[in-house]
């Protein structure tokens, strides 16, 4: 059966108050400056400023979904996972495309993942990544570049030939990085530098220091003293690590995926010492 739209619509909704003090009947008054999002239910998703532009996954998201398939992106194969978290707020929908599986070192395979995120709350816009997934593990392997962010922050439509081109692009980005990649496994790397990225990284979190420097020593066996170990490390903390709240966990790798992306300049001056 053809699925004419996975996505359910959420409504804006006034917001009202009355005296903390009962003092018997009064009426209630508007609240001028801040709306809800609610779900079909009149459940409350999200409170946001009164003059916040609602962007619906119901409208946007499968507009995106045409542009793939409109694309030269080769579809063979292609999955797609829609993960929703904070009582569904925010969106993450993950495209995976193993046509375009690129080998990093003997074995080792990547492939091309584009993940579209929106969100209902305000703290992301609408707005498209492009990476990758290491197949030995499912670590999210994260790029720097954001490819798609001219998506603004009250986009209600794409540009589809727009859209076509910056997925292109992001075919280019992800190409370009992987190349880069397959110099990572040669690129020694020493303690001290291991150690000064995870400190970076983790700041003042001494748990997270401990599980970047235990999760390394495992790589480090499979893989050796090397950079690709290294950045292994890093983005099977962001995929991997415990999660306080399973609920919120496809937002999580989001965030996690956003620190390890400042400290990738950390691992490229570290390849071009080598």
């Amino acid at each position: 059966m053809e699925i004419v739209n996975e996505y359910n619509r959420v409504y804006e909704q006034l917001l009202y108050t009355h005296p903390a003090v009962y003092q018997g009947e009064v009426d209630t008054k508007t609240i001028a400056t801040h709306k809800a999002v609610v779900n079909e239910s009149g459940e409350p998703i999200s409170v946001v400023g009164f003059n916040y532009n609602l962007v619906q996954n119901a409208d946007i998201m499968p507009q995106f979904h045409d542009v793939i398939l409109a694309s030269d992106l080769d579809k063979t194969g292609m999955t797609k996972i829609i993960d929703q978290s904070h009582r569904g707020a925010k969106t993450v929908v993950s495209y995976t495309f193993p046509a375009h599986r690129i080998e990093i070192a003997k074995g080792d395979f990547v492939d091309l993942k584009i993940s579209v995120l929106n969100s209902y709350d305000g703290s992301w816009r609408f707005m498209s990544l492009v990476g990758a997934v290491r197949l030995a593990c499912t670590n999210g392997q994260v790029i720097g570049d954001y490819f798609s962010s001219f998506y603004g922050k009250h986009t209600k439509s794409l540009d589809t030939d727009v859209a076509v081109k910056k997925l292109e692009t992001a075919l280019d980005v992800y190409t370009k990085n992987a190349e880069l990649w397959k110099q990572y496994p040669s690129s020694k790397v020493t303690k001290p530098q291991a150690k000064k990225i995870f400190e970076s990284m983790s700041g003042k979190n001494k748990k997270m220091l401990e599980f970047l420097e235990e999760t390394h020593l495992q790589y480090i066996d499979e893989m050796g003293h090397n950079l690709w170990a290294l950045f292994n490390t890093l983005t099977h903390w962001s995929s991997h690590a415990k999660f306080k709240n399973e609920a919120n966990k496809s937002a999580t790798i989001i965030n996690r995926e956003n620190k390890v992306r400042k400290v990738l300049p950390m691992l490229n001056d570290l390849l071009k010492v080598a």
